[in-house]
């Protein structure tokens, strides 16, 4: 399914997906043999996912194939019959898992990111937490790509996928007290990249 990732961060989402009877309409209409059906039901979730997945690996081409490799594990699931009884939490956790099958494989790639091919608003002026929960500034997509691969790895998982701390504990099979470490020092790295190239952004705002 070609689809051009940087170019779809454009207000795609809407209110983040469908709700839960018409997702259970499209997945049967997918089983049914409906290919617009999938399109439809991945469609709002195309830009979040790939900047999530570009939050963690730091390189659009990574990105693209985190996306890539869902949509495919999504589409062969449905297919299966697999019952998925709410397809967007479903769909964030196979991201989350594929960008991470990435980064352990890739831990030394890179990053090659063109800052100015991802159209987000500009949200700058805003608190630096408000801004990384609406994902909407080029900037703190910039600072995170200063981020190490850990660091990068659970500010994807927490601001992105939204998942809950002792969600990534699991995942990454860490402790929780680890998880909020790494936060936290990249909460502080984030802060400090961020006041050095605007000082009208204060420090500690996070």
């Amino acid at each position: 399914m070609p689809i051009s990732y940087a170019n779809s961060i454009e207000k795609r989402e809407g209110s983040g997906g469908v709700d839960l009877e018409a997702e259970r309409h499209l997945l049967d209409e997918i089983r049914r043999g409906n290919k617009g059906a999938f399109q439809n039901l991945v469609s709002p979730l195309i830009a979040k996912s790939y900047r999530s997945a570009l939050a963690i690996l730091g390189s659009t081409q990574l990105a693209e194939e985190a996306v890539q490799n869902s949509l495919i594990e999504s589409y062969s699931t449905i297919m299966s019959g697999k019952e998925i009884f709410n397809f967007r939490g479903w769909f964030s956790r196979v991201i989350a898992h594929r960008s991470l099958d990435i980064a352990r494989k890739e831990k030394n790639y890179k990053n090659n990111v063109d800052i100015g091919e991802i159209e987000l608003e500009d949200a700058s002026a805003s608190p630096v937490e408000n801004v990384l929960r609406k994902e909407q500034s080029k900037q703190i997509i910039e600072a995170i790509m200063n981020l190490e691969l850990q660091q990068r790895i659970v500010v994807g998982l927490y601001y992105f996928q939204e998942l809950k701390i002792e969600e990534i504990a699991t995942m990454l099979a860490i402790k929780e007290g680890t998880v909020k470490s790494r936060l936290y020092h990249a909460r502080l790295k984030l802060n400090h990249i961020l006041h050095s190239s605007n000082p009208h952004v204060k420090e500690g705002l996070i």
